[in-house]
């Protein structure tokens, strides 16, 4: 597409250089907006996952259980002999934000949603997570899904998750306090804090004492049985050969109580090289000096860590009130009331901006901008800022609300423009986008009142489709744990929009449980109705003249 810039328009940021003739004007144009219901997507191969119970008074509650393979560090090992057994240590950290501004580090759990126990059981998995989709091409990956099933239908079925018990939990509730290791002092054979580690889940499988409300079913002839027996077995030769043997861990939660009305979800992070299975052994060492055999006992160490295959298995028990107006949303020019956004699988908005009104058709409100003759562009109007306004509603939101919602290209699957040219970060907590996506603010009517509302800037996305004559695709809007986090994950079926269909979420949708319920273009308040508004230029012709 030629473009012809008659009033030879200058733009830097939003400022205009130049001629006093310029006056910036502002319009607000009609969106159509509608909620959809996000159905299963992809849930393997995610950088961290969440694990636990989340109950929102207005969705209802969402469970996250989650099944890893384990991989060991080292393949074909020596124990040494006469080994003993001594405690199996399971290390998972939690996502955090450290704080090193003082003496001591402090950290902040900003991914821990709800603060009630729940229960939390591990079990031995015994269903083979294959790498490779058997029906599909050659070396095409095994897709897992959030409902917990494979890309064929099958399923990932209870009876072969729960294996043997390991663990249980019926008080587990995240902390965000540093965890010290201690280590005996050979010379004083005094034990002495040696090192700390981030807040994680990190629980005795084996050995040790229990705290109340925990159990550990296995024996030390389990682990003997499943590791340090096989020492010269080819099952602990290679990752595959290990893959079919052991086939992982399955940890399992539910509501602490029988009315499931509280619990706590936790982002972790089982990519971390610090997320492992630790098995620690003594054994009998031999040496000789001057002739002489000496045996002494010794440590050693086996450890496996989650490189294999990791899924989050979702379940969400959906309020049937709140489910049955997502489903009954309005997918024509009139749009809905209000739009209802829920993380994992919850639920998210489309949005059409220039939407056909009474009057004005799309390209009658574009042509407000430009003209187009024979392929060529001529700018009319020079935009210096658009953005949407989404009002909360609080009377029906739950309180906790999302700080930061998401807004990306449903046609091509894409973060927008504008995203890509945010270049701003808090490097504190890596969080990211606040020109573009600005996080949750709250303003004042001129009556005092206090109304709580997401900002989203889509100036480049606009000049885009002006300017340059792309093409005006659907938006989809979702709330986000991170924003940064743009990446998607395809859904296992796609979602049907009319000419478009969604193909996938952001991983930062699926990592947040959180919901909240904004006034959507059709809501009964006007002032509080989703709107795009534009701020532009254009010739000032009475003081040109």
């Amino acid at each position: 597409m030629v473009q012809a810039c008659d009033n030879e328009f200058s733009e830097i940021g939003t400022g205009i250089v130049g001629i006093p003739d310029f006056e910036i004007q502002n319009s607000t144009y009609p969106i159509t907006t509608y909620n959809k219901k996000i159905t299963s997507f992809q849930s393997n191969g995610l950088d961290e996952n969440l694990l636990g119970y989340y109950y929102d008074p207005i969705f209802g509650s969402t469970k996250v259980d989650f099944v890893g393979q384990l991989t060991p560090k080292t393949f074909t090992p020596f124990f040494g002999d006469g080994t003993v057994l001594d405690s199996v240590v399971l290390t998972i950290p939690y996502a955090n934000t450290a704080d090193a501004s003082e003496d001591t580090t402090t950290y902040d759990l900003d991914s821990l949603y709800g603060s009630e126990p729940i229960k939390l059981s591990i079990f031995k998995n015994n269903y083979y997570l294959r790498a490779f989709d058997p029906n599909a091409d050659l070396d095409a990956p095994q897709n897992y899904y959030s409902n917990g099933t494979l890309t064929q239908g099958e399923t990932l079925g209870v009876s072969d998750l729960e294996g043997e018990l390991i663990y249980n939990d019926n008080n587990y509730l995240p902390n965000a306090n540093p965890i010290e290791l201690w280590e005996e002092n050979e010379e004083t054979t005094v034990f002495e804090v040696a090192s700390t580690i981030q807040p994680s889940l990190r629980v005795l499988l084996f050995g040790g004492e229990m705290e109340d409300g925990i159990t550990t079913p296995t024996t030390a002839e389990f682990w003997d049985e499943l590791i340090l027996s096989k020492e010269e077995d080819g099952v602990l030769s290679d990752a595959s050969s290990f893959y079919e043997y052991f086939r992982g861990l399955y940890f399992k939660v539910e509501p602490k109580d029988s009315t499931p009305l509280k619990g706590s979800l936790i982002q972790l992070d089982f990519s971390s090289s610090n997320a492992n299975v630790k098995i620690y052994y003594s054994y009998q060492q031999t040496t000789t000096a001057d002739d002489v055999e000496t045996t002494t006992t010794a440590q050693g160490q086996y450890e496996m860590s989650f490189l294999g295959n990791r899924i989050s298995i979702f379940n969400n028990d959906f309020n049937t009130s709140v489910l049955q107006t997502i489903e009954d949303s309005s997918t024509d020019d009139e749009g809905d009331d209000f739009l209802y956004l829920k993380g994992g699988e919850g639920s998210m908005a489309v949005v059409e901006l220039f939407a056909d009104q009474e009057g004005s058709t799309e390209e009658e409100q574009l042509n407000e901008f430009r003209e187009v003759n024979n392929g060529i562009v001529t700018v009319k109007r020079l935009i210096n800022e658009a953005y949407l306004e989404f009002y909360v509603d609080a009377i029906q939101s739950n309180p906790d609300l999302p700080n930061r919602v998401y807004l990306y290209d449903l046609d091509n699957n894409l973060p927008m423009a504008d995203f890509f040219l945010d270049q701003t970060v808090n490097a504190s907590s890596s969080d990211s986008k606040f020109t573009h996506l600005v996080p949750l603010s709250t303003e004042t009517n001129a009556d005092g009142t206090e109304q709580k509302k997401y900002k989203i800037r889509l100036t480049e996305h606009l000049n885009n489709i002006i300017i340059d004559d792309s093409t005006n695709v659907k938006l989809g809007l979702v709330v986000s744990s991170n924003v940064g986090a743009a990446a998607t994950k395809g859904f296992q079926n796609g979602i049907d929009i009319g000419n478009t269909i969604i193909e996938g979420i952001p991983t930062g949708t699926i990592l947040s449980p959180k919901s909240v319920i904004l006034h959507g273009n059709n809501s009964p308040d006007p002032t509080k109705r989703a709107k795009l508004n534009i701020y532009y230029t254009e010739p000032n012709t009475e003081s040109s003249n």
